[in-house]
C-alpha cells in the first residue's frame, strides 16, 4: 500500500525465499501480492536460470506486442540455453509431487535444535547463535565483549572445514538426510568446544591465515 500510495511498483526479491518458505514463495508464506517478483537458485537446483514474473500489465511494457517505449532491459546473453529450463521444468515437478518444503523445513527444524543444545552445553549462548527460519539458517559470531566479529565467524569456519563441512549458513536441501543433519551438528560441537577456548585464551591463537571480511566493505 505504501508503495502504490507513492506511485511505485512493488518488487519482491524471492531469490533465497522462493520454492524454500512455501511452494509460492515468501509472498504466499506471508500472505502479500507484489507486482513483480525474482526467482533463481532454487528454481534450477544449481543450473543458471532466472525468472521475472508479475502483473501482465506491467510484464506486457518490456515486451514486443506495444508500440510504446520498452521500460525495462531484457538481456538475452544465454537466451538460447535449454538444459537450464529443462532442468527448471523438472524441479518444477518435482516439487509439485515431492514433499520437499515440508522436508526441508523439518530437517532444519532437527539442525536447528541439535546445534541450539550444542551451544547451551558450552554456554556459549551470549557469543555464537543460529538464526532464521528452519528452512533458510544462518548463525551469528561474537567475540567476549559479545560484539560481532569476523574473526570468530573465520574460527568456526575453520574448524567446521577441518570436519569435511563448509558452513557460510546451514541451509538445508531436499538431497539432506538426517544423517546429513547429526554429523553437521557433531561437527558444530567440535568446533564451538574450540570456539570456547578461543574466547578465553584469545582467537589469535587458534586462527591459521587471515579473517574473513564482510561482504559489503569499502575494499576487496
Amino acid at each position: 500500500a505504501l508503495c502504490h500510495k507513492n506511485g511505485a511498483v512493488f518488487i519482491l526479491d524471492e531469490m533465497i525465499t522462493g520454492f524454500r518458505w512455501h511452494i509460492g514463495g515468501a509472498q504466499s508464506y506471508y500472505g502479500i501480492q507484489p507486482d513483480l517478483s525474482t526467482f533463481g537458485k532454487a528454481l534450477g537446483n544449481g543450473f543458471a536460470v532466472s525468472a521475472l514474473v508479475g502483473r501482465e500489465e506491467i510484464m506486457r511494457l518490456g515486451g514486443l506486442h506495444h508500440n510504446k517505449a520498452r521500460v525495462f532491459l531484457l538481456s538475452l546473453t544465454h537466451g538460447a540455453e535449454n538444459p537450464a529450463l529443462a532442468a527448471a521444468l523438472e524441479v518444477m515437478r518435482i516439487y509439485e509431487e515431492k514433499p520437499v518444503i515440508e522436508t526441508i523445513w523439518a530437517l532444519g527444524a532437527r539442525l536447528r535444535d541439535g546445534i541450539t543444545e550444542v551451544i547451551r552445553s558450552c554456554a556459549l549462548g551470549k557469543y555464537f547463535k543460529v538464526i532464521g527460519k528452519p528452512c533458510c539458517l544462518t548463525y551469528t559470531t561474537f567475540d567476549l565483549s559479545e560484539k560481532p566479529s569476523q574473526e570468530f565467524r573465520t574460527l568456526f569456519l575453520q574448524e567446521m572445514i577441518r570436519q569435511g563441512i563448509i558452513p557460510p549458513s546451514f541451509v538445508i536441501s531436499y538431497a539432506h538426510t538426517n544423517a546429513e543433519v547429526d554429523r553437521t551438528i557433531e561437527a558444530v560441537d567440535h568446533a564451538l568446544k574450540i570456539y570456547a577456548k578461543a574466547l578465553q585464551q584469545g582467537v589469535e591463537n587458534y586462527l591459521v591465515g587471515r579473517s574473513v571480511k564482510p561482504v559489503f566493505r569499502r575494499y576487496n
